[in-house]
């Protein structure tokens, strides 16, 4: 059976006060709406609840019984919305999901983390969801996912995001790479072979989307999910990857493998961070949300210097 919980408030505030009037004044409501109330309670437990005595209401034994739950109850709600309303960082132990596209996870990931373990020790972040771009409303909206960092994509008014970073494509191949000898040319560009980054198993990179607006067609000779992967592939032959200059910079202190400048100006990248607008005043994701964007702010920073 169903009962409006704003009746146990009531019922509390006259076994407080003992009296309805009294009752009333301390609810802020009228004397006839606390009277009406009680009366749906009696009707719920079958039983007077409170007895007339002069100028009191009296319990009765099945007032006194369920009052201590009924008050419990109350105070667990109460918990239960103050606790929506804030959120302690510091002893908190709840687990975010993130997704977040290859080549960009270890760059904000150690930052981030870096900041979570002073602030927040007990958080604990799960960033092995990867969901293809047609998916990212939806895994945003069921919960699955708690934030997004991509690329700028186009998506609903149920999405809110922000941009993290402006960053722009080069080029990456082998230190030793006999045919980078001077500038990368884009005849010696399209002429290569070529690794593509993508979680998708077909369709165009973005670099190929903008290349053939132009014109130009290059060839894909292997595609692969993971930049680092791609990285490591190209120290032993002659392709060629494309990557974001950030993410190219990371590797290049890792690996044998050095940078050049796209032989054809194409437009930056734009990096944006992702959640649903059911969370965008949810004290805990806009925590996160600020963490990550100062992360992000210190990565920019760290490879400017």
């Amino acid at each position: 059976m169903k009962i409006d919980l704003n009746l146990f408030v009531v019922f509390d505030a006259i076994y407080c006060e003992g009296n309805i009037t009294k009752a009333a004044s301390v609810l802020n409501l009228s004397q006839p709406a606390v009277s009406h109330s009680l009366g749906k309670l009696r009707n719920h437990f079958d039983d007077p609840l409170f007895i007339r005595q002069g100028n009191e209401m009296r319990p009765t034994p099945v007032a006194k019984n369920v009052i201590d739950d009924v008050r419990e109850a109350l105070h667990q709600l109460q918990v239960c919305l103050v606790q929506s309303r804030q959120f302690e960082p510091l002893t908190s132990r709840k687990s975010f999901s993130l997704s977040l596209h290859g080549s960009l996870e270890p760059y904000y990931l150690p930052i981030l983390q870096e900041h979570l373990s002073v602030e927040s020790p007990a958080i604990h972040l799960n960033s092995n969801k990867r969901v293809n771009r047609s998916e990212l409303e939806n895994k945003l909206a069921s919960g699955d996912i708690d934030l997004a960092i991509d690329a700028l994509l186009p998506v609903s008014s149920n999405i809110c995001h922000t941009q993290l970073q402006r960053d722009q494509l080069v080029v990456v191949a082998r230190k030793d790479h006999p045919a980078l000898s001077t500038t990368l040319d884009l005849d010696t560009y399209l002429k290569l072979d070529h690794v593509l980054v993508s979680s998708r198993s077909t369709g165009p990179g973005l670099e190929d989307f903008e290349l053939s607006r132009m014109g130009y067609h290059r060839k894909i000779a292997l595609r692969c999910q993971q930049a680092l992967s791609a990285c490591k592939v190209i120290l032993n032959n002659d392709m060629l990857l494309t990557l974001p200059k950030t993410a190219a910079q990371m590797y290049s202190e890792m690996l044998d493998i050095a940078t050049h400048p796209m032989p054809v100006d194409l437009p930056e990248i734009g990096i944006h961070l992702y959640w649903h607008v059911n969370v965008d005043k949810e004290p805990a994701n806009k925590w996160l949300r600020n963490k990550m964007i100062l992360a992000a702010s210190n990565a920019v920073k760290s490879t400017k210097d």
